[in-house]
């Protein structure tokens, strides 16, 4: 389903850029070392070519400026800086559906510093972020009379194309980047972070 451009303001579009560009620079150092002619050095160059289309496919759909998507394109090929635009998004840290059906999300805003958002709203500034750093079950988060268990908004085919590149048995699941990153479970190397340990963990249960 095509998403709005209202939505766009809650989508990591910069995050998935810059995860397409290291992607691309990774398999271009890999090419230059692979044998000519080789089966490998041709896998790579498809690869390479699928992550390409990828990334002028998020210029197109959400980089409306001329200017600043050829600024994009001269970062991927030439190593040229990033562009300052779009702008980036905290990650989530937590999000979590209260016994009274509220969304809870909790970003890092400075420093230690978190916010806590009720179905949009700030409510809170707290510190704690190693509170969630635990990599097993999903969390619970308790605040003032809010009890919200943590749930996972990304795609059952995401996850799995996560699972597979943890693993070692799949690519970097580029095609899901901008969900995986909304949801808070990668960073945009395509690290998982803890949020997205607890995630596979409880696809896994």
């Amino acid at each position: 389903m095509a998403r709005s451009r209202a939505e766009s303001e809650v989508v990591p579009i910069r995050g998935e850029l810059e995860s397409l560009v290291h992607s691309y620079y990774h398999l271009r150092n890999e090419h230059k070392q692979a044998a000519p002619e080789s089966s490998m050095r041709r896998g790579i160059e498809d690869r390479m070519h699928a992550v390409r289309e990828r990334f002028e496919r998020v210029l197109s759909e959400w980089v409306p400026e001329e200017e600043l998507q050829e600024a994009w394109r001269a970062h991927i090929e030439n190593r040229g800086p990033a562009p300052a635009e779009p702008v980036a998004i905290q990650p989530v840290l937590f999000r979590g559906v209260s016994d009274a059906g509220s969304v809870v999300e909790i970003r890092r805003r400075s420093g230690e510093e978190l916010e806590v958002r009720v179905d949009g709203a700030l409510i809170e500034r707290i510190e704690g972020e190693k509170d969630f750093e635990v990599t097993g079950q999903p969390i619970s988060f308790r605040l003032d009379g809010i009890d919200a268990g943590e749930t996972f908004a990304a795609s059952s085919e995401a996850l799995e194309a996560l699972a597979d590149y943890v693993d070692g048995s799949g690519a970097p699941p580029w095609e899901h980047a901008q969900e995986l990153l909304a949801d808070g479970l990668i960073d945009t190397h395509f690290g998982l972070m803890p949020r997205g340990r607890r995630a596979l963990h409880a696809r896994e249960g």
